[in-house]
């Protein structure tokens, strides 16, 4: 997937530094902590990691989307050159679902289940388009039929009036996508858009969103905790601990050559057809509590090559442009 054109502009959006934290009455909860990504226009960026590693929250800020007890509490995060944290909620709504759009884990509970799949995708175009709006009704079903056609529902015409319950799992994925494209965003963030479908249909939708990125030359990040889904569909992949990014860089590299212990162990875990009489090798222990963190190295307890120097903070090491990892047992040194 790897394609060096896509780095040769700015990138479209840029995280620099980014922390988001929660107050609660346990204590403060830095989902969140020092995160720096980079994605080019055209780029299909994957993030990986475990549940709690900070993933969603990460994008979510991105969205605007992070409300008390969450906030933003430092860092920025910039879009086509212009600055997200300070954007007021109406300034805010000028870009989310038009510039950039997300569709989130669970289909059945992201969709209202009480109102037509028509009048879904209308809100947005209602909300974003005014040109379509201004040539009223039959306009908006003509872009609402020409977005579930490009997901491939079939019979898209008098499908627009079914609810979401009439549909398959997989179908009202494809349909959550066709809201989220509805406004031809520059930006499609997909968060977990393979979560309860079975292998087949996995397949479909991942399909189906490199061929609108293809048509639309539209950005992807997809956030998954699936290294096979990355490993297929991206070009350059961040990996996730515990609110910060352990190792970054071309998707290939990351699979091939993992460097940080931790991806080194989501990739053992994985079972292969080809080793089905080898045992897996599951990553021992549970990720750190967000709560207490420790000053060292994050992922000390379960790593299995740890020693006297990582029992302090560690910075990310940048190996080269696009390769960074954050574990001093790295060989490759500038």
């Amino acid at each position: 997937m790897e394609n060096n054109k896509l780095y040769d502009q700015p990138p479209l959006l840029k995280i620099e530094q980014l922390c988001t934290y929660f107050d609660t009455h346990a204590g403060l909860v830095r989902a969140v902590d020092g995160v720096d990504i980079d994605l080019y226009p055209g780029e299909c960026l994957g993030v990986v990691g475990e549940s709690g590693s900070g993933k969603s929250v990460t994008f979510l800020s991105v969205m605007g989307l992070i409300k008390k007890p969450g906030r933003i509490a430092s860092g920025s995060i910039r879009f086509n050159g212009t600055e997200l944290t300070g954007l007021t909620p109406r300034q805010y709504r000028n870009i989310r679902g038009k510039e950039i759009a997300m569709t989130l884990q669970d289909a059945l509970t992201a969709l209202n289940p009480s109102i037509k799949i028509i009048d879904q995708i209308a809100e947005v175009l209602r909300e974003h388009d005014r040109e379509i709006v201004a040539r009223g009704k039959k306009a908006i079903r003509e872009r609402a039929v020409e977005m579930m056609r490009l997901v491939g529902i079939p019979d898209a015409e008098n499908r627009l009036h079914d609810y979401p319950h009439q549909f398959s799992g997989g179908m009202r994925q494809r349909i959550m996508i066709a809201i989220a494209l509805s406004c031809k965003p520059r930006l499609l963030i997909a968060d977990e858009p393979t979560t309860a479908l079975d292998v087949t249909i996995q397949a479909q939708v991942l399909n189906l969103i490199a061929d609108i990125r293809e048509e639309l030359q539209m950005s992807v990040i997809i956030i998954t905790h699936n290294l096979g889904v990355v490993s297929e569909y991206t070009d350059r992949t961040v990996v996730m601990y515990a609110g910060q990014i352990v190792e970054s860089g071309f998707t290939r590299d990351v699979i091939l050559n993992p460097q940080h212990p931790y991806s080194q162990g989501l990739l053992k875990s994985i079972p292969r057809l080809s080793e089905l009489d080898k045992p897996i090798h599951p990553i021992p222990g549970q990720v750190v509590d967000l709560i207490k963190l420790p000053s060292h190295c994050r992922f000390l307890a379960r790593c299995s090559r740890r020693s006297e120097e990582c029992r302090q903070e560690i910075p990310m090491k940048i190996i080269d442009d696009f390769t960074k990892v954050r574990c001093p047992k790295t060989s490759n040194q500038n």
